[in-house]
């Protein structure tokens, strides 16, 4: 039995295989918080990992968004943000709710943060991986108390597991990438519900890398022609509780066009903005 790492948050947990060699699977959580940084409002997405942390945020008013960068702890946040001519901070201290602190570049301003999800990082109490070389790994969550085992098979990559609410239900979906290229990527989407995880085969057979933009709401299927530079989109949002194809678009970056599925023209700027 060889030891895999599993990334939690801030923590690693030990989990077992039985394939030959050392799997690494990588565990993140991306959630959205809602909130005020002085008398502004503002949306965060926050992505952490082991003891890392990722994310922008946007001022509602400007829907711009604004990078961050920073390390994470059980009890607190400090983030890095650039700003035209220095760097600015955010320190965060977890609350019962979500975040307090402040907002420090050549003066500090308040901020507080609550978490749009219903959903604790704590219900995930606990993550086994089983795996072998047949490229067959059994996902073994503790979800709402509740054992369950999600198996995913026919693997390029060894897993790498993302929970992040795509469908606006204020709880984690699981998206489990398989294949980790940029472009022409594959994983399997499940969708969290009456506690338990449920495969959305629309969604897990698309082809091309799943991206989520948290606030657009969209979900965006990276995809590149492999005789050229052209490079695909295919783009679905979430209209009561089921995804929907909004467009399916193409840019060709050696003639400079892009076309939408109904063959219209579309910009370089237009492709790139999804």
């Amino acid at each position: 039995m060889n030891k895999i790492s599993l990334l939690l948050v801030v923590c690693i947990l030990p989990l077992f295989c039985s394939a030959s060699d050392e799997v690494n699977i990588e565990y993140i959580i991306s959630s959205m918080y809602s909130g005020n940084i002085g008398r502004n409002n503002i949306t965060m997405n926050i992505v952490s990992s082991r003891n890392a942390v990722s994310g922008s945020y946007i001022y509602n008013q400007y829907k711009s968004n604004i990078l961050l960068s920073g390390v994470i702890s059980f009890k607190s946040i400090e983030l890095k943000e650039k700003t035209k001519d220095s760097t600015a901070t955010i320190s965060l201290f977890r609350t019962n709710k979500g975040y307090t602190g402040n907002w420090c570049n050549k003066k500090c301003v308040p901020v507080t943060i609550q978490t749009n999800n219903s959903f604790e990082n704590g219900v995930l109490k606990d993550i086994k991986v089983d795996g072998s070389d047949s490229g067959t790994y059994k996902i073994k969550l503790i979800f709402n108390n509740k054992n369950e085992i999600i198996t995913i098979s026919d693997t390029i990559d060894p897993p790498s597991l993302e929970f992040v609410d795509i469908n606006g239900d204020g709880f984690y979906d699981l998206i489990a990438r398989t294949d980790h290229r940029p472009n022409n990527g594959s994983q399997t989407v499940y969708l969290s519900g009456n506690n338990k995880f449920t495969e959305d085969k629309i969604l897990s057979k698309e082809n091309g890398t799943f991206v989520y933009e948290p606030y657009k709401k969209n979900i965006v299927f990276n995809s590149k022609e492999d005789c050229c530079d052209k490079f695909n989109k295919v783009i679905y949002s979430f209209n009561n509780g089921k995804a929907t194809r909004v467009d399916n678009i193409s840019f060709d970056y050696s003639s400079n066009e892009g076309k939408d599925y109904r063959g219209g023209n579309i910009s370089k700027n237009k492709f790139e903005s999804y």
